[in-house]
């Protein structure tokens, strides 16, 4: 009897665990669906917002996978949605554009939990940036927030037409209630803040607030087409504009995203990095970034490949808590023509790489957006440009995370570097020699030049044993190094 309930309960285990995991495939041949922005309710239902061929469009997703989509047709106008943040009793607060007669209006509007228009107001584009051509931009460049009072202050691109045939992107500042009324607005034009944004775009990736007051921290680019932290008080006031580049070189970083304060003077963020000695050959880069003066004072490198045709991009970072950290980056090998791959990290505030999974067909995977979920998982949105639409959930033990711990043996049980090699399971690396006041590290790399694991070592001992069980057979590369230097390295087969 006691074989028949446990044989009931791990069936039904397996059954919830399933359940949580789903993955959803929209098609839309022949036109564009194109997902921008998601947030996760309480009880732990995702929100996406975007647009639906010419038209704005949700979809609603419960624990299990199940959905509902929503397409807002309006016989007089075409519009799109862009941002949504939940305001509370089930509500939500969407940002997005509205084109009715030939007018552009910045569309505000309210949603219930039904996907019901509960408020909503349009608001035409102000004077300062009125000019005929000039147009609010797409959803990258759209963003709201929840500030400490309860208002959203949300950042918008406007495309503005300077020469002829050439476009520049500035952004306005607006701060709105619950009942989507508009209490200030701010433009920032290109002569504003001695022409911060001169002959370069303002693309806004990510938009907080700080932790011990009321400003805001935008992740953008600036001047020279660089990427830059910006910081503004409640007012929107310029108070800090910092380029980000790596320490000790002129190297800047490219498509940076972030949503995590690690105190009140740095930021984790993802980014890529053009090698300044080969070009269009780009690295992956996890770090951290002081606000202060834009400086990824201490980083990792996620990817070293070594083909010059490698590009990668629209990275996204969504976090759960201090250990379980997502980072979301396009990848292709190959020209612009070739099928994007979607890579996906499990980190941790410690910049360890824990686990990583990677998704690509034939049609290939363009990230979108990805949000953290209240079960330690992600859902991650990608798309294949004209022909469909992926919504993936996945949990944090979907990544695989490798188990590392180091123990004391005797001497002669040590019987190589690296031992066993081949192995199809546990891999041990003697650590007998590794200096003790530094912050020794560990990581394996796969023969793409991805790094699929990057650990801390902790404990005292002299064997490091890791379980590389959930690796796929092949060959891979370790190096045991710290910040000085890298200590020893080698390959090893995983049977």
């Amino acid at each position: 009897m006691r074989k028949v309930f446990l044989t009931i309960y791990f069936i039904a285990l397996a059954v919830i665990l399933t359940a949580q995991q789903w993955n959803i495939t929209l098609d839309h041949e022949g036109f564009g669906c194109w997902i921008t922005e998601g947030c996760c309710t309480d009880n732990n239902e995702t929100v996406f917002v975007g647009e639906w061929d010419t038209e704005a469009f949700a979809i609603k997703i419960d624990e299990q996978g199940h959905y509902t989509q929503k397409v807002f047709s309006m016989d007089d106008r075409t519009s799109r949605f862009h941002s949504i943040i939940p305001i509370g009793n089930g509500n939500y607060f969407v940002t997005g554009v509205s084109i009715t007669n030939d007018i552009e209006y910045l569309w505000v509007l309210v949603l219930d939990n039904d996907m019901n228009i509960v408020k909503e107001q349009l608001y035409e584009k102000e004077e300062e940036y009125s000019v005929p051509d000039a147009t609010f931009y797409n959803g990258k460049n759209c963003k709201a927030v929840m500030d400490d009072d309860g208002t959203i202050v949300v950042c918008v691109g406007v495309s503005m037409p300077f020469l002829p045939q050439t476009y520049r992107i500035r952004p306005v500042f607006m701060r709105f209630n619950t009942d989507c009324e508009r209490l200030n607005s701010v433009f920032i034009a290109s002569d504003d803040y001695g022409n911060l944004f001169y002959d370069t775009n303002f693309e806004l990736n990510s938009i907080m607030t700080a932790p011990d007051n009321s400003d805001i921290l935008v992740v953008g680019p600036g001047r020279g087409n660089c990427q830059s932290i910006m910081r503004f008080d409640c007012d929107f006031n310029l108070i800090t504009y910092h380029i980000i580049s790596a320490p000790t070189t002129t190297r800047t970083a490219q498509d940076p995203d972030s949503d995590f304060w690690i105190d009140n003077n740095n930021i984790l963020l993802v980014a890529y990095f053009y090698d300044t000695e080969v070009h269009n050959k780009a690295k992956l880069v996890y770090g951290k970034a002081n606000i202060h003066d834009g400086i990824i004072h201490e980083n990792i490198c996620i990817n070293k490949t070594d083909t010059l045709n490698y590009t990668i991009g629209r990275h996204s970072m969504c976090t759960v808590n201090d250990t379980t950290i997502y980072l979301v980056s396009l990848s292709r090998l190959g020209n612009w023509a070739a099928p994007a791959n979607m890579e996906i990290y499990l980190t941790n505030k410690n910049l360890e790489i824990l686990g990583s999974k990677y998704f690509y067909d034939e049609t290939g995977y363009w990230p979108m957006t990805a949000i953290a979920t209240n079960d330690d998982g992600i859902v991650a949105v990608s798309t294949s440009l004209r022909e469909r639409t992926h919504i993936k959930k996945l949990l944090r033990e979907d990544f695989n995370p490798i188990p590392c711990s180091v123990k004391e043996v005797p001497k002669e049980k040590i019987k190589a570097t690296v031992f066993p090699n081949p192995t199809n399971g546990t891999l041990n690396i003697d650590i007998s020699n590794l200096p003790k006041n530094l912050e020794n590290r560990v990581s394996i790399t796969d023969m793409r030049g991805i790094t699929r694991m990057s650990r801390i070592i902790k404990g005292s001992g002299n064997l490091l044993t890791i379980d590389v069980s959930a690796l796929e057979a092949g060959v891979y590369f370790y190096s045991v190094y710290n910040r000085e230097k890298e200590l020893f390295n080698g390959k090893f087969v995983k049977e």
